[in-house]
C-alpha cells in the first residue's frame, strides 16, 4: 500500500471530522436542507396492470415485513460481470446496477488524501468518485476536480471549477464520455474538462445551483437545478438543446437525484416528490407522477424529496422517496404499476429479478421488481450506542458487486451481506466516515470519505 500526502497551503486545509457522535443531526441535517419509437414507446394504452399490493390511502403506517407471496421464490445473483468503467451515476445513464466482479478479501490498494474535505457538516462532499479509462475523478468539497492514476493513486491533475472570488458553492457531481469530464455545482455552473490533462472545453451558466451529478446520453448532458428545473446541454459545446422550468421546492434533503436517461426517454426526480418524464430530443413532457407523502401527517409528508436516483429498466422506472413509498412506473404512461410503503434517500439496487434498498428506518430490504413483494428484510444497526439511542448511523447504497450486498455506514464501516438472506456475512474498516455509497471499477472499490481521502481497495 502507498499513501500520499501532502501540505497545503491556506485555506486549503482540511480539518479532520470527528467520528459521527453527532450523527443524529446529521441525519436531521440532511433531511432538512436543501429502446423504443413514437409508436410503441409513449403514446399507448396501458395494458393490464401487473398484480402487486395495493395501499389504501388512508391506511396507517406499518412496518416492512416479508410477504408470503414470494416467501419460496429463490432469490439468484445475475453472473459477475467485468465491468472496467463507471462513467456516472450508478455506472450508467439508466441507473441498472447489476453485479459487477470484485473479489470478497478486500485490501487497501492506495489512499490519497489530495482532495479537500468537508469544512463543516453543511459541506460534506455529495457526489461519488467516476471511474474511466485508468482514472479517478473526484469532486470534492470546495468543487476542485481532481484525476488520480487508478491502479496507483498519484494525483494526475486538478482544476477549480468555482467562479474566480466564489468559494461558497457546493454540491453536484461529475459524469464523462470518456474524451471529457463534465461538472456541475453549486456554483451555477457546467463545464466540460479534458479527462486527460484537465484542459477547459466549455463553460456554461446555469439559471441555478446543482446539487446532483449530470447525466449523460445521446450526446447530450441532463442537469437537474436546485429548484428542480430540468436542462439538456449539447456535450460537445455547452449549447442548451431544451429546458423545462422548474417547480415549487420547500424543505428537502441537501444531496439531489441524477436523471436516468436513453436515446428516447429522460426522468427526473424532483425535490417536490415528482417523477417527470420528457422525450430526449426534444425535452416535451410525457408524463408526471408523484412519490410525495399520501396523507399529510406521514413521517416524510414535508420531505417527499427523491433524492436517490430514478432507475430505469426497459420500459419500467423505479424510484423511492423520503415520504416513505417505493414504486414502478410504466414508462410510457407514468401509471403505477406497484407500490411498497418503504421509504429511502438512496438509489434502488435492481440486479436480476430483485430490487434491494435501503430504508429511511435503517432496513436492508429485498423486493420482487415485477410485483413489489417484499421477499426479506433485515434490520441494521441504527445506533452507536443502541440502549441510549445515540449517535445514530446513516447508511449509503446498497451496491452488489462479487455477489454481496456493501452498505456505507456513516462511521466509516463497509458492510457486506448475503443477496439471498439479507444476512451480513463480514465487515470492512475504512478507517474514515463516509456517506457516499462506493463505485467499482476493474475489481476495485473506490471510497470517498467526508475528509476528501479517497482510497482503493482490491
Amino acid at each position: 500500500m502507498t499513501r500520499k500526502r501532502r501540505q497545503r497551503p491556506e485555506p486549503e486545509q482540511r480539518p479532520t471530522l470527528r467520528n459521527f457522535k453527532k450523527s443524529g443531526a446529521l441525519a436531521l441535517l440532511l433531511l432538512l436542507v436543501t429502446g423504443c419509437s413514437d409508436g410503441s414507446f409513449f403514446g399507448e394504452k396501458e395494458g393490464p396492470p401487473l398484480p402487486g399490493t395495493r395501499i389504501a390511502i388512508l391506511e396507517a403506517s406499518r412496518s416492512v415485513v416479508p410477504q408470503a407471496e414470494v416467501a419460496d421464490v429463490p432469490v439468484t445473483i445475475p453472473v459477475a460481470e467485468e465491468r472496467l468503467n463507471w462513467p456516472q451515476s450508478l455506472g450508467s445513464a439508466a441507473h441498472i446496477g447489476g453485479n459487477p466482479a470484485l473479489s470478497a478479501a478486500l485490501k487497501v490498494l492506495w489512499s490519497n488524501s489530495d482532495a479537500v474535505g468537508a469544512q463543516d457538516e453543511a459541506r460534506l462532499p455529495l457526489s461519488p468518485p467516476i471511474v474511466a479509462n485508468g482514472r479517478v475523478f473526484v469532486l470534492d468539497a470546495v468543487l476542485n476536480v481532481r484525476a488520480f492514476d487508478a491502479e496507483t493513486g498519484n494525483e494526475l491533475w486538478a482544476v477549480g471549477t468555482a467562479p474566480p472570488g466564489e468559494h461558497d458553492g457546493f454540491g453536484g457531481g461529475l459524469a464523462t464520455d470518456g474524451v471529457r469530464v463534465f461538472v456541475t455545482g453549486g456554483h451555477g455552473q457546467a463545464l466540460a474538462l479534458e479527462a486527460e490533462t484537465g484542459r477547459l472545453f466549455w463553460r456554461t451558466d446555469l439559471p441555478g445551483p446543482v446539487r446532483s451529478a449530470p447525466t449523460v446520453g445521446a450526446g447530450l448532458i441532463f442537469i437537474v437545478t436546485a429548484d428542480n428545473r430540468l436542462i439538456a446541454l449539447r456535450a460537445e459545446d455547452g449549447g442548451q438543446s431544451w429546458d423545462i422550468p422548474g417547480g415549487a421546492t420547500g424543505a428537502g434533503l441537501l444531496a439531489g437525484a441524477s436523471p436516468a436517461a436513453s436515446d428516447e426517454a429522460v426522468v427526473a426526480a424532483l425535490t417536490t416528490g415528482e417523477i417527470l418524464a420528457v422525450r430526449t430530443a426534444n425535452g416535451r413532457e410525457v408524463w408526471r407522477n408523484s412519490l410525495a407523502a399520501l396523507r399529510r401527517f406521514d413521517f416524510g409528508a414535508k420531505l417527499s424529496e427523491i433524492a436517490g436516483d430514478p432507475v430505469m429498466a426497459g420500459e419500467v422506472i423505479y424510484a423511492s422517496s423520503a415520504a416513505g413509498r417505493t414504486a414502478a412506473f410504466s414508462l410510457r404512461t407514468g401509471n403505477a404499476i406497484w407500490e411498497q410503503r418503504v421509504g429511502s434517500t438512496q438509489t434502488p439496487w435492481l440486479a436480476g429479478e430483485w430490487l434491494y434498498i435501503v430504508t429511511t428506518e435503517a432496513e436492508l430490504v429485498c423486493l420482487d421488481r415485477r410485483r413489489g413483494f417484499v421477499r426479506w428484510v433485515t434490520a441494521l444497526p441504527r445506533y452507536e450506542d443502541p440502549e441510549d439511542k445515540s449517535g445514530e448511523f446513516f447508511y449509503a447504497g446498497p451496491v452488489m458487486a462479487g455477489g454481496n450486498l456493501i452498505l456505507v455506514r456513516s462511521d466509516g464501516q463497509l458492510s457486506l451481506h448475503s443477496p439471498e438472506t439479507g444476512a451480513e456475512t463480514s465487515t470492512i474498516d475504512t478507517n474514515g466516515d463516509a456517506i457516499l455509497p462506493p463505485v467499482i471499477a476493474n475489481q476495485t472499490l473506490y471510497i470517498l470519505a467526508n475528509d476528501g481521502t479517497l482510497t482503493a481497495f482490491r
